[in-house]
């Protein structure tokens, strides 16, 4: 009866922890986001790290908080709806 209380209390402490994240619509292209701002980072170092990407040939880049875009970068003429292999 212990290890079903214990297992009961493990997913329920998942399920309230997984209710704070964001999921996009399934249908469309719209995707909540967050201002690096409203999360305290440091804004002023972003340029440096676009230019790290674009130096070492990165095609996109994207960074997720909670599910929600923070940051989000396309190089070299790519766009979101481009394929890459």
């Amino acid at each position: 009866m212990q290890n079903v209380s214990l297992i009961f209390f493990l997913l329920l402490g998942l399920t309230a922890k997984s209710q704070g994240y964001y999921y996009p619509p399934n249908q469309g292209s719209a995707w909540d986001t967050l201002s690096p701002q409203s999360l305290n980072w440091c804004s002023e170092n972003i340029d440096s790290l676009y230019l790290f990407l674009e130096a070492n040939q990165t095609k996109a880049f994207v960074l997720l908080k909670d599910g929600k875009i923070v940051l989000e970068r396309y190089f070299d003429g790519f766009a979101a709806d481009d394929s890459w292999y």
